[in-house]
């Protein structure tokens, strides 16, 4: 027995466990997020040992992958090179020979109490103790959470989450009926606050968690039970802090609480009633507990010669881009380009700009990011909806507010009450009764003539033509107008030779009966497509007073420039230009789409189709409604280049690289690089990895077969089948084709071309790039003058 538990606070215990759960964003906005965000300040090696250990997730590819790699993808060289990078003391033959082998099982992984009662008492009806607890805690969280006016929940904290599943627990017979014995009056012993509960179960537990790194492993696991839930609640917490109304109790430590409270009536259970097998399993924890950093530091050795595959596996696709960059002849710069089009930087967009700058010399395509700078939400006319329109990271400060009246309106709140009345158990049977023949309009439209859906919220939105943006509720002046503008255009790093035609090109997907239709749009407009954004920034633009107002800020828009808003529909390679004139660059437009189609087409096992085909090909997936793929998202992403576009011009990036502009000479203090760096390069690297978790680690961060989803709560999340845990991440369906895996799992890889001394000082100050780069969860290339490469190590520049 250690007897410096003592010292022990479960409360503080719980809350630091809490910290390490990633938020999991509802289906409504799904913003792509690094599962592992909040453990960035530890290397990626130690924060997977410590997952292996906890969850059984290694969040590395199995043997077979890499096997499967080797000498096709992955050759001799690459591994020598990961050798050498981790100074490892393995060889390329024991590394080869020890792939040959069978994937072996981590000599520890952590049990929590219920999974040692399955294996040591098991419940006398059979069922299992740990799938119990993770159901009733489920299917009440989810209960909670879809009808909040049942719990008085609007606006409650983790607090009342704890209270409101101890009143219903105590009195859930059902508990009994599956597992065979009879919990209510422990349940009733309950503290009926949380703090009291944290008293208790410091009482209870002190001695079995012995110190503190084993006491925060037992919650960490006892959280890995839920993880989805978990980040559901640390969505909540996330939303708060962003609004500065931070809970006094977070939601995530409720959740801790009802696990800490399971398991504490487990095992009093367990005591009065088995008490040799209470007494065999508390020594079984405790050992556990003791021996905590040891296994972490065993599971880290057993999984090096697998992060040396996976570095291999990278090298293989960063090798041949650092040769291509270092190849290129710049493309020269126009000194007036045509036709300007900026893009959002997601990967889709590479494509197309190839496609559209091939139509034309004259042509010139630029990356910013696809809320285009406008750190807005959407508000409708009558106020009922508002919605973020920037990335997840973020707040609104500013409120885009549609100032024309739609009859449609009528429309949409129509189609959105239908809904929700088909959804709710007390009105969905006569629902469809009452409007069975009605729907049978509908049913025809998709099933025959493949109309497709669209957003109501969208649609409504579509026809609005003017803007007025509020800050505080108050309305912008020209000065502060004219302020964001010009900071916009300078951060494009366009605004010293504008076109005479710009188009603000935001994107968004076209899907049919899609529950994740949110995670193709645009994740820099919180989920949502970008067609608010460059809606907004196109009218403040092309407005007389605020170009006037612009020359306080060194900006000048020539007169004869007129800007245009944009959309790429990134499923159909539609291009819809709002208020478009009939222009001759209108034809490049069209013939830009063909080729991005017909290019396309490889992906879906169609390469030889023409034209025509394409269209139609690329239309059905978009309108058909049993279609689980309609396109491949973000798939393949590898890599984020921040330069001039005439660098990468030349280059073919297949659709794996996010293209960033920008332009060191026109950034002297380095201001606009270190936005970049602290904002636009978050981003991608939370939508790098969290395609990454989704294939190699789906079980805890992927969410499944599609085909067996359940919508909870109408926006929260889903489930698999009927219960168990929130499911979170991407689907199968999204990352696999049936037969292999669209998306290769790569940690992206920062291709920049600026000063190696900038980007040390942005380094320096900035603790959450520092902590990406020295912990490997992302790789930095710097691009000098003469185009010499330069990898970043832990503050050392490696020539390339």
């Amino acid at each position: 027995m250690i007897d410096h538990a003592t010292s022990l606070d479960a409360r503080a215990i719980a809350l630091r466990a809490s910290a390490a759960i990633a938020p999991a964003f509802p289906l409504d906005q799904s913003v792509a997020v690094n599962p592992w965000w909040p453990q960035r300040q530890q290397s990626i090696q130690q924060t997977f040992a410590e997952q292996a250990v906890l969850s059984g997730i290694t969040g590395l590819m199995p043997k077979s992958y890499y096997r499967n790699h080797w000498q096709q993808q992955i050759q001799p060289a690459h591994l020598t090179q990961a050798i050498a990078e981790a100074q490892s003391p393995l060889s390329q033959t024991q590394l080869v020979d020890e792939l040959q082998q069978s994937d072996s099982e981590l000599s520890m992984r952590w049990k929590t109490l219920a999974l040692m009662m399955d294996e040591a008492n098991p419940s006398p009806q059979g069922h299992s103790w740990a799938q119990e607890v993770v159901q009733q805690v489920s299917q009440f969280i989810a209960l909670y959470h879809q009808y909040p006016e049942r719990f008085e929940a609007d606006g409650k904290n983790g607090e009342h989450l704890y209270q409101s599943w101890l009143e219903v627990v105590s009195r859930d017979k059902g508990i009994k009926t599956l597992l065979g014995v009879d919990l209510l009056r422990y349940f009733r012993a309950l503290p009926g606050d949380i703090d009291g509960l944290f008293n208790e179960v410091t009482t209870h537990w002190q001695a079995t968690w012995a110190h503190q790194a084993g006491a925060e492993a037992s919650v960490r696991a006892t959280l890995q039970q839920l993880s989805g839930w978990a980040g559901w609640q640390a969505w909540l917490d996330w939303q708060a802090t962003l609004a500065h109304k931070t809970a006094k109790v977070p939601h995530v430590l409720g959740l801790a609480a009802i696990l800490l409270a399971w398991d504490t009536v487990l095992m009093q259970w367990l005591e009065q009633q088995h008490a040799a097998v209470a007494e065999k399993l508390q020594q079984q924890l405790q050992q556990q507990a003791v021996n905590i950093e040891a296994a972490y530091a065993l599971a880290k050795q057993q999984l090096a010669p697998l992060w040396l595959w996976q570095r291999a596996f990278e090298l293989s696709v960063q090798t041949p881009w650092l040769q291509q960059v270092n190849a290129v002849t710049p493309a020269a710069q126009l000194a007036r380009p045509e036709l300007q089009a900026i893009f959002c930087i997601d990967v889709r967009s590479e494509p197309m700009r190839r496609a559209l700058e091939a139509q034309s010399d004259k042509i010139e395509t630029l990356g910013f990011a696809g809320f285009f700078g406008i750190p807005i939400a959407y508000q409708n006319n009558d106020g009922s909806i508002l919605r973020p329109q920037l990335p997840g990271l973020l707040a609104p400060n500013l409120v885009a507010k549609q100032t024309q009246k739609r009859p449609e309106r009528i429309f949409r709140l129509t189609q959105l009450g239908w809904q929700n009345s088909l959804e709710k158990p007390s009105s969905n049977l006569g629902m469809v009764e009452a409007g069975g023949l009605l729907k049978l309009i509908s049913l025809f439209q998709r099933v025959v003539l493949q109309h497709g859906t669209d957003n109501p919220v969208n649609r409504d939105l579509r026809h609005n033509q003017q803007w007025l943006l509020t800050r505080a509720q108050q309305p912008l002046t020209v000065s502060e107008k004219a302020e964001l503008a010009a900071s916009i255009l300078k951060a494009m790093g366009i605004a010293p030779r504008l076109a005479k035609t710009v188009l603000l090109t935001g994107h968004g997907s076209q899907t049919c009966n899609n529950h994740t239709a949110s995670s193709l749009d645009c994740g820099a407009c919180g989920g949502q497509t970008g067609e608010v954004n460059v809606k907004v920034l196109a009218e403040l633009l092309n407005d007389q007073d605020v170009r006037t107002a612009m020359a306080a800020f060194d900006v000048a828009v020539p007169s004869d420039t007129t800007f245009y808003a944009a959309m790429h529909n990134t499923t159909t390679d539609e291009f819809t230009v709002f208020n478009a004139p009939n222009a001759p660059w209108r034809d490049w437009l069209y013939a830009a789409s063909l080729q991005a189609r017909m290019n396309r087409g490889a992906q879906f096992d169609a390469p030889h189709i023409n034209a025509t085909q394409a269209s139609r090909f690329f239309k059905g997936r978009a309108t058909n409604w049993a279609q689980m793929r309609p396109e491949w998202g973000l798939c393949n992403n590898a890599a984020v280049f921040i330069a001039p576009r005439n660098l990468t011009r030349q280059l073919d990036f297949a659709g794996r690289a996010f293209l960033h502009e920008y332009h060191v000479s026109q950034d002297p203090e380095f201001s606009q690089l270190e936005k970049i760096l602290t904002a636009p390069l978050l981003v991608m690297n939370w939508i790098n990895l969290q395609y990454y978790a989704s294939v190699t680690a789906p079980e805890k961060y992927g969410s499944g077969n599609k085909l067996l989803h359940n919508v909870v709560g109408g926006h929260i999340g889903v489930f698999e089948g009927n219960g168990g845990d929130l499911r979170i991440g991407l689907s199968q369906q999204s990352v696999h084709d049936g037969k292999q895996y669209r998306h290769q799992p790569i940690r992206l890889s920062a291709y920049i071309q600026a000063p190696k001394q900038a980007l040390a000082a942005i380094i320096a100050r900035q603790p959450d790039v520092a902590a990406l780069l020295d912990n490997q969860w992302l790789f930095l290339y710097q691009l000098d003058e003469q185009q010499q490469l330069w990898r970043y190590q832990q503050g050392e520049w490696l020539a390339q």
